[in-house]
């Protein structure tokens, strides 16, 4: 067989060489030479009489490009129920092509039962041994580690172990789509050190891993936030403390605060990122934030952040919620979240992590979320009133606009997108509200 295409020519011979009779094992050869720039795959059947086609050999071959590949394949015809024809197949890219080649002579001996009993059980281990085999080559990440956040300037560690035949490789991927460092890999497992450039605005990184080999590939993606370096004229806190320390629901809590920058916001968050409440910076340094009517003891955290041209800074202290509420509720106080407008529910311009692009839906439609900003193993879900999961998907680094199905409702019916991810504080979480009308 032979092949012109635009990239270049493919010519291919597939024979019957010899046959064992005693051994009954039928070898094969099978010459390719790709004069192409591309990889060829080469794989052979077995046809039995009725059309169907079968491996007749478990691995794949690969051929180069600008390279000629010359391989015997042994075919043992007992292992198939029919032996129609021997077929070998080449493709590649812009490539697809079949070359045949005779059938062994086909014995008819006569087996006793422990021969019978014999050949069946080494074609059992031959079986098990093939399977073992090919789970062993395929390609497999198992770990790629990197931190969430650095700054920009600094080189940060990347931990990875691969299983696996095939290639191994990586890259590094500015905001702007340009590659600052890659290429492949010789060990297995191991460390990346990866240089930052030195920025004075905040910008996400993508780095990327692949192992490509010849019965699959593995990637794996993950997104570095580089947060701009402090300097002069950068932004900056300090000392933020909490008064009072433990506080009850409803309270009102005062938070203090030493900052230079320009702007920013003061937020009061639950344990798993929730937002309760925030308010503006205040270049005074003082804030006054209201602890939501919570129903059980919990600690909750106040997140400073402020930022001044292209610099931003955060800090954190701790405040305990001591009393739980009564189920009365006397004083009338409200959990954010119940009212469209409740310090819990955050704006896409609050929370700078995602925007629900129409605040209302119809019954059953879809529900389109917009990413503002990519972050580790990030996931969308839609919950109802008692946190239960509606729907969800994982967000890739690379995602744009993600959508939901909105349930069937007969009445408007508020439910919230919650936003789940790692990033340097641990789990956090940040919650939109929508509502679905009938």
């Amino acid at each position: 067989m032979a092949l012109q295409t635009l990239a270049g020519s493919v010519s291919a011979f597939f024979a019957l060489e010899s046959f064992d009779k005693r051994r009954g094992v039928a070898i094969y050869a099978l010459r390719v030479v790709n004069r192409t720039t591309a990889a060829l795959i080469c794989r052979t059947w077995v046809v039995s009489h009725n059309g169907d086609a079968v491996l007749a050999y478990p691995v794949s071959f690969e051929v180069e490009p600008l390279s000629t590949s010359a391989t015997q394949i042994p075919v043992w015809p007992k292992d198939f129920p029919s032996f129609d024809r021997a077929l070998a197949e080449v493709a590649g890219d812009g490539v697809h092509c079949i070359v045949e080649a005779a059938v062994p002579p086909h014995p008819q001996p006569r087996l006793t039962y422990a021969r019978l009993a014999a050949a069946c059980l080494m074609t059992g281990m031959l079986a098990l041994g093939a399977a073992a085999a090919l789970r062993s080559a395929l390609p497999r990440i198992a770990a790629f580690a990197v931190p969430p956040e650095t700054l920009a300037g600094t080189t940060v560690s990347a931990e990875y172990d691969t299983d696996g035949a095939g290639r191994l490789s990586y890259s590094v991927m500015a905001p702007d789509g340009r590659r600052l460092q890659g290429g492949e890999l010789a060990d297995r497992s191991g460390t990346l050190r990866v240089a930052i450039p030195s920025s004075d605005e905040p910008s996400a990184y993508t780095l990327q891993m692949m192992l490509v080999g010849p019965l699959g590939s593995a990637k794996e993606i993950r997104v570095l936030n580089a947060l701009a370096a402090r300097g002069p004229g950068s932004a900056q806190i300090q000392n933020v403390t909490v008064t009072p320390a433990v506080a009850k629901p409803g309270q009102t809590i005062d938070v203090a605060y030493a900052a230079a920058a320009d702007g920013g916001y003061v937020r009061l968050l639950g344990a798993d990122g929730t937002i309760w409440a925030q308010q503006p910076f205040s270049h005074g340094g003082q804030t006054e934030l209201t602890v939501p009517a919570v129903s059980s003891l919990r600690e909750m955290r106040v997140l400073v952040h402020v930022s001044r041209g292209h610099s931003i800074a955060q800090s954190m202290a701790g405040v305990a919620v001591a009393a739980p509420l009564a189920q009365s509720n006397p004083n009338g106080i409200q959990i954010a979240g119940d009212d469209e407008t409740g310090g819990g529910a955050s704006t896409a311009n609050e929370n700078g992590t995602f925007e629900v692009l129409t605040p209302t839906v119809k019954s059953g439609g879809t529900i389109r979320v917009r990413i503002i900003s990519p972050r580790n193993g990030m996931r969308i879900a839609l919950t109802d009133a008692q946190s239960h999961e509606v729907a969800g998907v994982n967000v890739g680094a690379e995602a744009d606009v993600v959508t939901l199905s909105a349930p069937a409702v007969t009445i408007p019916t508020r439910y919230t997108v919650v936003a789940s991810f790692t990033d340097g504080f641990g789990e956090e979480s940040v919650v939109q509200p929508v509502t679905v009308a009938p």
